[in-house]
């Protein structure tokens, strides 16, 4: 669509330079010219539109990112030292889903075709990688003391969100290969 708009007004601005002749007293041309210029016009309106309702749905879809993301970090922040076991019982439910999720990865990988297998064993070996030092943080946090509580807690909490992101396009990839 954008590109059709684009397409009429370079067609249009020619017509314009071409039709424009200024020694030509023929009111036709002019008339021609007036309507080519209410065309470019339009076309530029036009442009403009759909370029202001592409701002807005970025700008949108930001600020929903940006509102989700802002309510993860916020609730791990409401957890002080004197909460780390709520901490650590909710990361355990949320490492729970995380293998549970990473399982059905590996069963829909085992019934894939084999030009996908080896791919998608690589990304699963990486993902295991991920999830066996999200234990080691975790273990961290269980043991931190409230001088390291801050650190030991947001390095837990930026693995889990880099292995969460990682798992999220692995599947993704799973999807896109299984569908061609």
């Amino acid at each position: 669509m954008k590109k059709q708009h684009l397409l009429a007004l370079v067609l249009g601005m020619a017509g314009l330079a071409v039709g424009c002749n200024k020694s030509s007293n023929n009111p036709d041309d002019n008339s021609a010219t007036t309507n080519s210029s209410m065309s470019v016009t339009q076309e530029v309106q036009n442009i403009k539109e759909d370029s202001s309702n592409a701002w807005e749905a970025t700008k949108e879809g930001a600020s929903n990112a940006w509102a989700s993301v802002k309510l993860s970090l916020q609730s791990s922040a409401n957890y002080s030292y004197d909460k780390k076991d709520a901490f650590v019982t909710d990361a355990q439910a949320d490492l729970a889903v995380l293998d549970q999720k990473i399982k059905d990865m590996s069963d829909k990988v085992a019934s894939s075709s084999d030009s996908v297998k080896a791919d998608a064993q690589a990304k699963l070996q990486d993902l295991q990688t991920q999830r066996t030092a999200l234990d080691k943080k975790l273990d961290d946090v269980k043991n931190s003391s409230e001088a390291d509580w801050d650190s030991t807690k947001t390095a837990f909490i930026n693995a889990y969100s880099d292995t969460k992101t990682s798992l999220k396009q692995d599947w993704q990839w799973l999807k896109d290969k299984m569908s061609q």
